[in-house]
């Protein structure tokens, strides 16, 4: 076979495959925009592609967690879901490819990932059980019915011709394809007399004779012409095929045979006085003169000529009809996932005007006024009070929960519980509100890391909270030694009852620097306490708190491998100068913020290169839960430098030098940068 025939076999390939890879991606966008509309009807967490996120951070091991916060930081989350989305358009393109050989088998494939995302939905820890599978798989339902149907409408598109240039043929207009080459001798394909039905219109009348010749003329001229076309015919193919089985003669009798048959039809359809009816003389038109008002080549047969014809009408192409599906397909799914997103953005609106309500009442206890001296005025170091907004975001939520006050509920119970209790947001705000500064940390902040913040919490005591409910520490006889708190998300954190009832300010804030918690930290109630990592400690979105044994109960990330027990390490970091900053000669300021909840800093000390330490100077201590900013001028000279910080607690320990990656329980080491003095 020549070259010249192999091309468009292979281009008519490519472009079901193309059509096929559309067909999935419009599959699987179906299959996710109608899930986003159950899910309006169910809740925002059962979609799919959250409920699939969520499953993989639950089985993602800590390094890799680790990896990613370290690298996207606060957006790791969008990361995940874009990752999501990246590997389902190659596995929809890859499942479009394959339906359009194997339509059910890639219908089946869509399927089944919708049994994925209902069986991630319903095993997740805040899962309600089977309703949760509904947005997977109804959306799994009609993405493959989807593929199913437009992977038929691109298999009953029509191919290209062999011969390049041809138009495709219309699979329903029987013809045999054209196989010779460009310029070679072809086989005529059969030619077909359309017969338009005779109506009374075209009954009525005689046609006068053309060219001053009778019908009798006429019809012997017709015949002549056929028998003439009929041995062109005959020697074409006689010099171009020498060696003919017995199959060909036979076809090429045949359709001499149907051409004389014609012919003899055409004198039935001749008046008695010679004269032919109308539509009789339009079907020897178009046999007699094909090319005349097609604008096709000569060479093209009448069938094909008419199938591209008839493909210009609405509704006659097969590329069209798969265009035009596709087109509303899509159109549709748009529509579906806008109503869908609408939907589920107006659950919140609940919580939204909740939260816009809530009047925060005076704490009974202030922060202690924040000393002058503990504010340094120096450009790039962290503010003393971490800004809402600028306060780090590390959890697993890929939907920030949007909880309505008015509806929230908190549980006491578990061991040692003698009087549990179930309290509502108002019950918390009749209650006596304390206010403090406390420095937040979260376990996979590296060293110099920016996982941490200053933040004025206004809050419950929950010592007094618990003791109320009958609980005692450990230290008092209690039978529990962890409190476990869930989130309304299915997070579970566990936190040492005694360091929760040992005097430390432990909180359960309802409000930070002035304001109510935001929905992106925990709104409207979270977890506080002092001198213990976030992860043990800081649950946000709480609804309940179980009284419990570290033996009898692994937390999330303690079933992930990081420590039950959690006390903060003495940390400091250097803020400015940047890493990698270029000065001028001359005075610079090195600066920064140290801190060691429940200790406090004494020392903060810098060295230049392989230089000795030289102390910094220390801004004020507001309180032993807050960090301390220090700061140390340096006289700058041209080259590249080292700069390294470390600090000393309260307790007269130093900042260790071993450096140790966050898991299992915070990183250490000194922070250093380099730069370049010009």
């Amino acid at each position: 076979m020549s070259e010249e025939r192999k091309v468009p076999g292979r281009q008519a390939r490519r472009r079901r495959s193309a059509l096929g890879a559309l067909s999935g991606v419009l599959a699987g966008y179906a299959s996710l925009a109608v899930a986003e509309l159950v899910s309006a009807a169910v809740r925002p967490e059962a979609g799919p592609v959250v409920a699939v996120g969520g499953a993989a951070i639950d089985r993602t091991p800590a390094p890799v967690k680790d990896w990613a916060i370290r690298t996207f930081g606060t957006q790791d989350k969008l990361v995940l879901q874009l990752g999501i989305l990246l590997v389902l358009v190659l596995i929809a393109l890859a499942l479009g490819v394959f339906a359009t050989r194997h339509r059910r088998v890639g219908a089946a494939g869509v399927s089944l990932f919708g049994v994925v995302g209902a069986f991630a939905a319903t095993e997740r820890p805040d899962s309600t059980g089977f309703v949760d599978a509904l947005p997977s798989l109804v959306g799994a339902v009609a993405g493959a019915g989807l593929l199913y149907v437009l992977a038929g409408a691109v298999r009953g598109a029509p191919e290209p011709s062999a011969v390049a240039g041809q138009e495709p043929v219309n699979a329903e207009v029987g013809t045999e394809p054209v196989n010779a080459e460009a310029g070679a001798a072809r086989t005529p394909a059969p030619r077909t007399a359309v017969h338009l039905p005779v109506t009374a219109a075209t009954a009525r009348g005689t046609a006068r004779p053309e060219g001053g010749r009778n019908p009798a003329e006429r019809q012997q001229t017709h015949d002549a012409q056929q028998t003439h076309d009929a041995q062109q015919t005959d020697r074409a193919e006689q010099a171009d095929e020498p060696e003919r089985t017995e199959q060909t003669e036979q076809t090429e009798q045949t359709e001499r045979t149907e051409r004389t048959d014609e012919n003899a039809q055409a004198q039935e359809d001749t008046r008695p006085d010679g004269e032919q009816l109308p539509n009789q003389r339009l079907n020897q038109g178009l046999t007699q003169r094909p090319n005349q008002g097609l604008n096709q080549p000569p060479n093209q047969p009448l069938n094909q000529r008419l199938s591209r014809r008839l493909n210009r009408w609405p509704g006659g192409s097969p590329r069209r009809r798969f265009l035009t599906l596709a087109a509303g397909s899509a159109v549709a799914a748009t529509a579906a996932g806008a109503l869908g997103r609408s939907l589920n953005g107006s659950r919140g609106a609940g919580a939204i005007a909740s939260r816009a309500r809530i009047v925060l009442p005076a704490p009974v206890s202030h922060a202690p006024p924040v000393p002058r001296a503990a504010r340094l005025a120096v450009k790039g170091i962290s503010p003393f009070l971490t800004p809402g907004k600028d306060l780090y975001r590390v959890d697993t939520a890929l939907v920030v929960p949007k909880i309505d006050a008015g509806q929230w509920r908190l549980r006491i119970h578990g061991k040692g519980v003698t009087r549990p209790v179930t309290l509502s947001f108002d019950d918390l705000l009749r209650r006596d509100l304390i206010e403090r500064h406390i420095t937040l940390t979260c376990v996979s902040n590296e060293v110099g890391g920016p996982y941490t913040g200053n933040i004025r919490w206004l809050g419950v005591r929950l010592a007094d909270l618990l003791a109320e409910c009958g609980v005692r520490p450990p230290s008092k006889g209690g039978p529990a030694d962890q409190l476990v708190a869930r989130s309304v998300d299915g997070m579970t954190l566990g936190s040492p009852v005694e360091d929760v009832m040992d005097g430390r300010d432990a909180l359960l804030a309802l409000g930070m620097n002035g304001e109510p918690l935001t929905f992106d930290h925990g709104f409207p109630v979270r977890m506080v306490v002092p001198g213990l990592y976030g992860y043990v400690s800081a649950c946000k979105w709480l609804q309940e708190l179980e009284l419990t044994t570290f033996e009898d109960f692994d937390p999330y990330w303690v079933r992930r491998d990081w420590a039950r027990r959690a006390p903060i390490k003495t940390a400091s970091r250097i803020d400015t100068p940047k890493p990698l900053a270029r000065l001028e000669p001359g005075p610079v300021t090195i600066a920064g913020v140290a801190w060691a909840q429940r200790r406090g800093i004494e020392r903060v000390e810098v060295r230049i290169d392989d230089g000795p330490w030289q102390d910094a100077r220390l801004a004020a201590e507001d309180t032993r839960d807050t960090w301390r900013q220090w700061s140390l001028s340096w006289q700058a000279v041209p080259g590249n430098h080292s700069l390294t910080v470390r600090a000393t607690d309260g307790t007269g320990q130093v900042q260790t030098s071993r450096r140790a990656k966050t898991v299992p329980d915070g990183a250490s080491g000194h922070h250093s940068v380099v730069i370049t003095v010009d």
